[in-house]
């Protein structure tokens, strides 16, 4: 399997601190000119059956090569047929486990942004709550001195900030089912895959 740690850092690094890019899955040389190739004699319906089972090859637990060639057998394929059709699910399981990356990494920035702005409104608002209870302070001093003996509070001595309290109390976003991590590890494991589907298939004649 080829090194991820690099490309996995360098796509942490652009969603904590830069603009999300979408990168393009590392196809085998010529890989993209076959699958033209193979999908004009394909049937709209043998498209369709090849772009769900990418679907969910590309966000399943498993994946192997082996798992795609089963496939197509179950879908009625047969001699070199396994074999191209194979190779087409794993072209377009690639394209699936990039999105997938795409999206979390997006999901990262999102929340990244929304940290931020939570923080920028704690700091905004008890920047506020401080100054009114300063003003509230000496309102209630300069009462005191004015009637002490008359004198009943009505402003309330509770520091409780209700916007802070209400951004305490909501919920957190739920994690997804797959991490930034897992998708990365997927895309590499189907690049490879797709590496080793291309050379048992034959270009059409």
């Amino acid at each position: 399997m080829r090194g991820v740690s690099s490309f996995c850092l360098s796509l942490l690094a652009a969603a904590a601190f830069g603009p999300a890019v979408q990168a393009t899955p590392v196809y085998p040389k010529g890989a993209l000119e076959l699958e033209q190739q193979l999908l004009s004699g394909q049937t709209a319906e043998t498209k369709a059956w090849i772009k769900k089972e990418a679907e969910q090859e590309a966000t399943g637990r498993f994946i192997s090569e082996e798992m795609s060639r089963n496939a197509a057998r179950k879908f009625g394929a047969s001699g070199s047929e396994v074999s191209t059709y194979a190779f087409l699910v794993l072209m377009e399981a690639a394209r699936q486990a990039d999105a997938n990356v795409y999206t979390l990494v997006t999901g990262v920035q999102a929340a990244s942004a929304s940290r931020a702005d939570a923080r920028q409104r704690e700091l905004t608002s008890s920047g506020i709550a401080s100054a009114q209870q300063a003003q509230l302070s000496g309102g209630l001093q300069s009462a005191q001195q004015n009637q002490p003996d008359a004198f009943v509070p009505l402003a309330s001595t509770d520091d409780s900030n209700p916007i802070r309290d209400a951004r305490d109390a909501s919920s957190a976003i739920p994690p997804p089912s797959m991490t930034l991590q897992d998708a990365m590890d997927r895309e590499s494991k189907v690049e490879d895959l797709l590496a080793d589907a291309m050379k048992r298939v034959s270009p059409p004649g």
